[in-house]
Parts: C-alpha cells; sequence; structure tokens
C-alpha cells in the first residue's frame, strides 16, 4: 500500500515545533505586558498622590484595567494553545484511520 503524504510522526514533530515557538512567543509578550502592568501601576501610584482627582490617574486607572485584561487573555491564549497538539494528533490520527480504512474497503 502507498503511503499517503509524510508520516504522522514527522507531520506531529513540524505541529509540534510550531505550536512550541508560538507559546514561547506569547510567553515572551505575557512577560513584557506584566513588566508594563508593574510600570503602569507605579504612574498610578504617583499620579494619585494629587490632593485632587487627577484625570490622568483615571486614564492611567483606565489603562492598567486594559493592560491586564490583556495578560488575562494572553494567558488564556497560552493555555488554549498548550492543548493544540495533542487535540491536533487525535485528529490526524482519526483522518488517518479513516483514509487507511477506505483504502483497505473500496
Amino acid at each position: 500500500m502507498a503511503e499517503i503524504g509524510p508520516p504522522i510522526s514527522e507531520q506531529l514533530a513540524g505541529i509540534r515545533d510550531v505550536q512550541e515557538n508560538i507559546l514561547t512567543t506569547l510567553n515572551l509578550l505575557l512577560e513584557a505586558i506584566q513588566a508594563q502592568s508593574e510600570m503602569l501601576a507605579d504612574i498610578l501610584a504617583a499620579a494619585a498622590q494629587e490632593a485632587t482627582p487627577s484625570p490622568v490617574a483615571e486614564a492611567l486607572a483606565a489603562l492598567v484595567a486594559a493592560v491586564h485584561g490583556l495578560a488575562d487573555n494572553q494567558a488564556t491564549l497560552i493555555a488554549h494553545i498548550a492543548d493544540l497538539p495533542a487535540t491536533l494528533g487525535r485528529q490526524l490520527e482519526i483522518c488517518l484511520s479513516e483514509r487507511l480504512t477506505a483504502v483497505a474497503d473500496p
């Protein structure tokens, strides 16, 4: 029987490499967002020390909240991508099994 495309192990290895690169990049982005959040919190604390309500402090508070939301979304995305290789592997195995069954039972 002729081979259908590259072996599944090669396909999964390629997918794994891509996923690892994506996870590395997302983790670096998350670290950068966390560092920016800390800097914004420091700026907000300094701006909030004024005697009257500060529009700058209010804007910074909104910005800090937005950055925290971005970090939370990034963490969720990382969790989903971490599960992707196993999910893709299972789907590839199902597809390959269906193809092999179709070839074996004309």
